[in-house]
């Protein structure tokens, strides 16, 4: 109970990304030790496994289901100082990888084009390299994002 709080509470005091003037806020999610699927972080930023500080993502999906549904159907980010969770909308293959499309839940929903880079197939992982892409009421943001899924 108490590492979920701290979790908690990591999330919520993690700095906000730059964005322009009314544009969707992209912030980090930090979240040490996290037990994910799929996770991604900036581009720029470098993991030390043993530095919970930079347990940093962007985007993270959860461990697969029963159902065998695709974990990155229902991924979550942290929008605004948010973390909400996406639906996917859309995907569409492309030359070395795909474009994914999600959703937020909202009224009037974030939108999310990521675009997803095959990269090295590890042992028991797959690399992805790319950008996201978050709009909302006419304005978006866009961040370069690495990371990896289970296989």
């Amino acid at each position: 109970m108490t590492r979920m709080l701290i979790a908690i509470f990591s999330m919520l005091m993690a700095g906000p990304a730059a964005a322009q003037d009314g544009a969707p806020r992209i912030d980090d999610i930090v979240w040490f030790n996290i037990d994910s699927y799929c996770s991604f972080m900036r581009a720029d930023q470098t993991f030390d496994y043993d530095d919970p500080a930079s347990w940093r993502w962007v985007l993270f999906s959860n461990l697969p289901g029963e159902d065998g549904a695709d974990p990155l159907d229902t991924p979550f980010m942290r929008l605004d100082g948010q973390l909400k969770q996406l639906a996917q909308t859309g995907a569409q293959e492309i030359d070395g990888g795909m474009v994914r499309t999600y959703a937020s839940h909202d009224a009037v929903p974030y939108l999310v084009d990521m675009t997803m880079i095959e990269g090295a197939e590890g042992y028991e992982s797959s690399a992805f390299s790319g950008t996201i892409k978050v709009s909302r009421n006419g304005a978006s943001s866009e961040i370069a994002y690495k990371g990896d899924c289970g296989v």
